[in-house]
């Protein structure tokens, strides 16, 4: 692989509590199939997505406990981002918090941490929470979406868009720092 290439490919990590919709974002990045029914992953799926200039590998971790703790830990290390995805609602925005500060000790302090409120569609139906008060709650950054809807395929690809292109600024000025 050329080392224009390597500087390139980008590693994105979602991590999160079960069913809160991280391979739903999977699928909408890769355009697959989109399944309405949930069906749990089991350790972690992988997909490259080419966006701009990036080659992306986004990792998509099962969100029971025995993997976030067995497995996670070796898998979160090397992120260029991280995104802490959770489905707004009140319990899983606070085990999303604690997964913030797991994460913390296994990713570089380069690396941001990001959280998408996920299943906004919902939030007037069931309590679920804006952006807005999950970012407060979190104090992390927090983007809306709704992944089940293909028309958020844009969205979340303009999320991910900017994260990376803020981590390549970061790069350069410290690269040019050192020079």
């Amino acid at each position: 692989m050329l080392s224009s290439e390597i500087s390139k490919l980008m590693k994105v990590t979602f991590i999160g509590s079960p069913a809160v919709g991280k391979t739903t974002m999977l699928r909408l990045l890769s355009k697959d199939f989109i399944d309405k029914f949930y069906f749990p992953t089991h350790g972690f799926d992988l997909k490259t997505i080419k966006l701009d200039d990036f080659n992306i590998r986004i990792w998509d971790f099962g969100g029971q406990q025995s993997y976030l703790k067995t497995y996670s830990r070796d898998y979160l290390l090397g992120s260029d981002v991280l995104f802490v995805v959770t489905d707004s609602t009140p319990r899983n925005v606070l085990n999303s918090r604690e997964l913030i500060n797991y994460a913390t000790h296994f990713v570089d302090e380069e690396c941001p941490i990001v959280a998408i409120a996920n299943k906004q569609d919902l939030k007037k139906n069931d309590g679920r929470m804006t952006p807005e008060r999950v970012e407060n709650i979190l104090h992390i950054k927090t983007y809306g979406l709704t992944a089940i809807n293909p028309s958020e395929r844009l969205k979340l690809m303009d999320i991910i868009r900017k994260e990376l292109n803020q981590i390549v600024i970061r790069k350069r000025s410290k690269k040019d720092e050192f020079q």
